[in-house]
């Protein structure tokens, strides 16, 4: 078990479309001669819960993420957020395939006397996330942080409506939470966000209800 810490802002509306966003991140980390490791990818994120929302009454998320021929289950239990501060128990499990294996996770991450096999036969995907993640691996002394651009869509499979995704998360890997603050006002320089606190999977069944 981790526990993911981040800070997740979005980008304002006069930035939400423009292309140069990575482009002056980098910049920024070369002009302050912080190190940092670049990568880009595209990430694939079917959510599931039953037709009755069981695992959201739960306070619980649960999705498979798909990155080329690899497949990643992973469980979000109640966590909190404030001002932007997102802070939350997750598991993660590698999977050979894009099906569920709900018997993989711990079994205390459930609440008491629930029937895990019977719970995955109730399961279906309700809204998946779907978009491209430019992200930059950065050391500020004695901690690591990942940085991550994140651009795509949020859909149902039940509707054409779609969410658009516009964001910057901040993610602790490992060091000092005041890193994550440190390197927010940094980046609060180059281009203009706001905090965030719903995260995907809220924005997701915000949709998903409202269909």
């Amino acid at each position: 078990m981790n526990t993911e810490i981040e800070l997740k802002y979005l980008l304002s509306p006069a930035d939400a479309e423009n292309p140069h966003i990575a482009d002056k991140i980098t910049a920024m980390f070369k002009e302050q001669k912080i190190d940092f490791h670049y990568s880009e990818k595209s990430l694939i994120n079917d959510y599931f819960d039953s037709e009755n929302l069981a695992l959201r009454k739960m306070d619980i998320g649960l999705r498979i993420r798909t990155q080329a021929d690899q497949y990643e289950q992973t469980v979000k239990t109640a966590g909190k957020v404030v001002d932007g501060l997102h802070q939350r128990p997750e598991y993660n499990v590698d999977i050979d395939s894009n099906q569920l294996a709900l018997s993989l996770f711990p079994e205390d991450i459930w609440p008491e006397n629930t029937d895990i096999a019977l719970l995955q036969e109730k399961m279906q995907v309700i809204f998946s996330t779907n978009f491209t993640r430019q992200a930059w691996v950065v050391s500020q002394g004695s901690s690591v942080i990942e940085l991550a651009l994140d651009r795509g869509t949020i859909n149902t499979h039940v509707s054409r409506e779609f969410l658009t995704i516009n964001e910057l998360e901040i993610e602790l890997v490992e060091g000092e939470q005041q890193a994550l603050f440190k390197l927010a006002e940094l980046l609060k320089t180059i281009v203009s966000i706001e905090p965030g606190n719903l995260s995907k999977a809220a924005r997701g069944y915000a949709l998903y209800n409202s269909q």
